[in-house]
């Protein structure tokens, strides 16, 4: 199982051009219309070259990140919980 980590929390508008299709797909998927100041965590899954975008407005709850990520065989890391615990329900 890979692990996640938190990489950035960044507005939209900041996320870096060659991770913004991950952002953009992950809108599409969740029929989000995004705006350019709504902020986002972008995980990094380690060993990969994916990236994992959560988004902060209206935030699923980290039952249902985790659950998320484990369908893409990775695991969000403790120090990285922490910090999103802060920003979605729990």
């Amino acid at each position: 199982m890979h692990v996640a980590r938190v990489m950035a929390i960044t507005e939209v508008r900041s996320v870096p051009p060659d991770i913004r299709p991950f952002v953009d797909f992950k809108a599409a998927v969740e029929d989000r219309k995004l705006s350019e100041d709504e902020r986002v965590a972008i995980l990094v899954i380690e060993t990969t070259t994916s990236y994992f975008p959560v988004f902060l407005k209206d935030p699923v709850t980290m039952e249902k990140l985790e659950s998320d990520l484990e369908k893409q065989d990775a695991k969000l890391a403790s120090d990285s919980k922490e910090l999103l615990s802060k920003h979605l329900r729990r």
